[in-house]
């Protein structure tokens, strides 16, 4: 009952950041499309190949904002839960750069009652020299589900919430009223959020269809020499400016059957 109270409170908190993030976002909208590639090795271990693409239109043509491309592996730890493990690089065409990320995360699944199953976890990220915002990020995540899929279209339901926190990454400089500079240093901490609503369909054993909406939010919750979003006075720009958005996505999800309809390792060991 402790530990199901906390769930909930940790829960009504994240939900929160994602309404008032909602209300102040900007409403520039970018469209995301993804596909994923899942191959089990063992009944608790299985790999995942995924790439998305972020675009946005404007009056005369659409525009490429990333290519993103992922490799993880996933291990069932039992049924509450679960370890993934991974590596993941975006190339962005309007400045050329391509940054590399290594991240873990871990997940626990608690039963709130016979209909919903709430998902919270904590992802850790280790970011390539050419991402300039952070060198390494802490992503605390909440999921709310339904525990059995709907008989309509075996449709899946859920809202999520992720809130980012930043560590590490260029100084920005901080000025006072008169427009002196009074810190040079990393704005550390937290920085963004992102409120996802999600609907999955399995329209098969092995495919899986996701429609989506989210919104991203940047924010300031620390002291002032730690925001982003920062005017120099001196110049009159914004430094690191903040990056909110709407994203509507759809993803389209594979599971390769295994060898023999066994996964691939349990199969290559059996013989």
């Amino acid at each position: 009952m402790k530990h199901s109270k906390i769930n909930l409170v940790l829960t009504f908190f994240f939900f929160l950041m994602s309404i008032t993030g909602f209300l102040n976002a900007q409403q520039d909208v970018r469209y995301w499309g993804s596909f994923y590639l899942n191959a089990p090795l063992t009944k608790k271990i299985d790999m995942r190949l995924n790439y998305l693409r972020s675009v946005e239109t404007n009056e005369s043509e659409i525009l490429t904002n990333f290519n993103w491309y992922q490799i993880r592996v996933n291990y069932d730890i039992n049924k509450n839960w679960d370890f993934q493990a991974g590596t993941a690089w975006m190339h962005v065409p309007s400045n050329l750069t391509t940054t590399n990320r290594f991240f873990g995360r871990v997940f626990k699944s608690s039963k709130i009652n016979k209909r919903f199953i709430l998902r919270n976890g904590i992802q850790i990220e280790h970011h390539s020299k050419e991402e300039k915002r952070f060198d390494q990020r802490v992503i605390l995540i909440s999921r709310l589900g339904l525990r059995k899929r709907l008989e309509f279209l075996k449709l899946a339901p859920s809202v999520s919430y992720l809130l980012f926190y930043n560590i590490g990454g260029t100084p920005l400089r901080y000025f006072n009223e008169s427009g002196e500079q009074i810190a040079y240093q990393a704005a550390n901490g937290f920085h963004r959020g992102r409120f996802i609503l999600n609907l999955n369909s399995k329209i098969s054993k092995q495919l899986r269809g996701t429609v989506f909406y989210m919104n991203q939010h940047e924010f300031n919750l620390g002291s002032y020499t730690r925001s982003i979003n920062v005017l120099n006075p001196n110049t009159g720009r914004i430094q690191r400016s903040f990056n909110n958005y709407h994203v509507f996505g759809f993803s389209v999800s594979y599971t390769l059957p295994g060898a023999n309809n066994k996964p691939y390792l349990e199969n290559i060991l059996t013989h």
